[in-house]
């Protein structure tokens, strides 16, 4: 793995070390909502499917990506969110002692270059918390556009969400 000039990380398959570290990541509130459950299904999905480690220069665990079923939220198919598949659907997460300390754009550009090149892309989708708006700003400076809202539930509650779509060239 190497770092290339523009971003300071690499990513890699999850592996079940780091899937068990996230797992006991612990976000303050507002954001204690994205807090995972040390279980057994919670650690299946971790190493199910698209899921990817993402590390620092020092190798440490900085944050993960997951693309297709495992980025979406289940409201949103009713929605019609998901009716397009010209996108791909990403999720992500930083490490709770990364947040808020002005590293978002930086970690958000290397996923996206990452996924872009894995999927031949640059027609990105997310969804996220419509309350969790210091993300949204990420996401728009970084391209994205809010499309569509809808609610799911997150621990048994209703939430709204909000759709956000990125559109750019095919990465090479």
């Amino acid at each position: 793995m190497r770092h290339s000039q523009k971003h300071p990380y690499t990513f890699t398959k999850m592996t079940c070390s780091f899937a068990e570290e996230i797992l006991f990541w612990r976000y303050p509130p507002p954001y204690d909502l994205y807090n995972l459950e040390p279980t057994k299904d919670c650690l299946d999905e971790l190493l199910s499917g698209d899921y990817y480690a993402c590390m620092d220069m020092e190798g440490d665990l900085a944050g993960y990506c997951c693309t297709g079923e495992e980025a979406r939220v289940p409201g949103g198919y009713d929605a019609g969110v998901y009716d397009n598949s010209a996108y791909i659907d990403i999720g992500i997460g930083m490490k709770p002692c990364q947040t808020g300390k002005g590293r978002g754009r930086l970690f958000l550009s290397a996923v996206l270059t990452f996924l872009g090149e894995r999927h031949r892309t640059g027609c990105f989708r997310l969804v996220v918390i419509k309350q969790n708006e210091r993300a949204i700003r990420l996401y728009e400076r970084a391209g994205f556009v809010k499309n569509q809202s809808f609610l799911s539930p997150v621990s048994d509650r209703p939430h709204s969400f909000v759709c956000m779509k990125k559109e750019g060239p095919r990465a090479l």
